[in-house]
């Protein structure tokens, strides 16, 4: 560990004596994470005065190591959440074998707190194979105005690489489906289709929503299916085929449903460090500040989930790496460090930055995301989540090798470019990519995974830096690296 560790000092030192004293040590990472940590802080949820604490923190971290506001003149950037919670729904259907009531076995949410829906016509569109292509022109195309979809929540026994339940609800939504209801897989308890349906149902406020979504049991499809005089194992075999079209039940789907909601606003914070060169391209490092609060009932001794490695680390390493580049000599490029609120909601603070982003999206040159780093010790391998996807690679693996660090080529890792916050950024033709040492040993990563992770004990106990800090020092050179335009032309978009 101490000789990496000085080659990367000395790799750094040869800028400039100054700037080799501004570099961090593992005392420097400690001391953010103890404090974002703390049981003070409760868990840094969004829209919490736990939160409040942490972008306070972060901001004068910022300040203090002569970063500017990069959010309109701010250092912090609103933004606006709502949460919501199944409280009861009804639903009734009516065909020409009368009408059929259902309220068990069904869990709907709103977009509203109180939805009313009269006669829909029921739509059965099975799995929605065809939506994974919908994309390139050649799948569903169809719109489903004032309509009530139903269709099957998982895919068909043996497929793996058909349209997910998210995906398909995002697709209907789009084309104009009153009612989205995913029908449960019979194999699954129901307890857990419904703990399913309510997982991360937060959202950005200016996410559309169609007017009910929920999912039902099989037991209760498959009474709403026969009263359309059809049956619901003989539909779903006629489901699996590729080219199953929608069928229309000649059924009236009338709904109420009642859901819970709050709203409240999350905080991202954004600094900035002016280049030198003025041409407005940009290097971009992020990380989510945010976790999950007070986790656990008030009878529990251990309430708090601290979020310790997930995610105080990357944004302890974020403030030092954006503290030593503001303390070196000036970059040509400007420098943007951001981080997060409602990242474990669904990257939506990432996704609200990049909607509102203060500079053009085609002037970031690159983005590096900083998440869950206090894993491995000193000497990890450098990997790249996102290898193969960015014309980022090459200058990254340079890098490394000037840090005297290994690199990891394997493309496992990519499994996990859609869980962070880079992917955010990507989907707007950003390069962005995560990179550092504490995914590269699966044993490491997958113990933690399986033990921790987004538990309350994701605490300071034990906390491992030492591939920590390396990481830190890789980002600082990564921000010289292509903050130079001479090393790093940028892409061509």
């Amino acid at each position: 560990m101490i000789v990496r560790v000085i080659a990367a000092l000395a790799a750094l030192f040869s800028v400039s004596a100054s700037f080799a004293q501004s570099l961090p040590a593992e005392a420097d990472l400690r001391r953010h994470i103890e404090i974002l940590a703390s049981d003070e802080f409760e868990g840094r949820e969004p829209g919490t005065a736990g939160e409040a604490l942490a972008v306070s923190y972060i901001a004068t971290q910022f300040s203090q190591a002569g970063l500017l506001p990069g959010f309109r003149g701010n250092y912090f950037q609103p933004v606006a959440l709502v949460s919501r919670a199944d409280d009861h729904a009804t639903f009734r259907v009516e065909g020409a074998n009368g009408s059929q009531q259902f309220s068990g076995e069904i869990l709907a949410l709103g977009d509203r707190e109180e939805v009313v829906l009269n006669d829909l016509p029921l739509i059965f569109v099975g799995h929605a194979l065809d939506v994974r292509n919908s994309d390139d022109g050649t799948g569903d195309d169809r719109r489903y105005d004032g309509q009530a979809v139903l269709m099957f929540r998982d895919q068909p026994e043996g497929r793996e690489d058909g349209p997910t339940f998210d995906m398909l609800i995002a697709h209907f939504r789009e084309r104009g489906a009153s009612a989205i209801i995913g029908i449960a897989d019979p194999d699954i308890p129901w307890e857990a289709a419904m703990m399913g349906m309510r997982f991360r149902q937060t959202f950005l406020a200016s996410h559309p929503l169609a007017n009910v979504e929920g999912v039902m049991s099989w037991h209760a499809a498959a009474a709403l299916l026969d009263s359309a005089g059809l049956s619901l194992p003989d539909m779903a075999a006629a489901a699996a085929a590729e080219d199953f079209a929608p069928v229309s039940l000649g059924l009236g789907l009338n709904a109420r449903v009642s859901t819970a909601f709050d709203r409240y606003d999350g905080i991202n914070v954004v600094a900035r460090l002016p280049g030198l060169d003025g041409s407005g391209e940009t290097v971009l490092f992020s990380a989510h500040h945010d976790h999950f609060g007070i986790c656990r009932p008030d009878s529990t001794e251990d309430r708090i989930c601290n979020g310790a490695v997930d995610n105080a680390s990357g944004t302890a390493a974020l403030i030092e790496t954006a503290r030593a580049l503001a303390a070196g000599p000036r970059p040509p490029r400007d420098m943007l460090f951001v981080t997060t609120t409602a990242e474990e909601d669904g990257l939506l603070g990432a996704q609200a930055f990049v909607q509102s982003v203060p500079v053009p999206l085609d002037r970031i040159v690159a983005a590096f995301n900083l998440d869950t780093i206090a894993i491995a010790p000193a000497g990890a391998p450098v990997g790249i989540i996102g290898r193969g996807m960015t014309p980022l690679d090459s200058l990254i693996d340079r890098v490394a090798g000037e840090q005297s660090r290994a690199t990891y080529r394997g493309l496992d890792v990519n499994a996990f470019v859609q869980r962070h916050d880079g992917w955010a950024f990507y989907q707007y033709g950003v390069p962005a990519v995560m990179v550092g040492g504490s995914f590269t040993d699966s044993e490491l990563l997958t113990g933690f995974l399986r033990s921790r992770y987004h538990r309350y004990d994701d605490d300071m106990t034990g906390i491992e830096l030492g591939g920590a800090l390396e990481d830190t020092l890789l980002h600082i050179a990564l921000g010289r690296a292509f903050g130079d335009p001479s090393r790093y032309p940028g892409p061509r978009r």
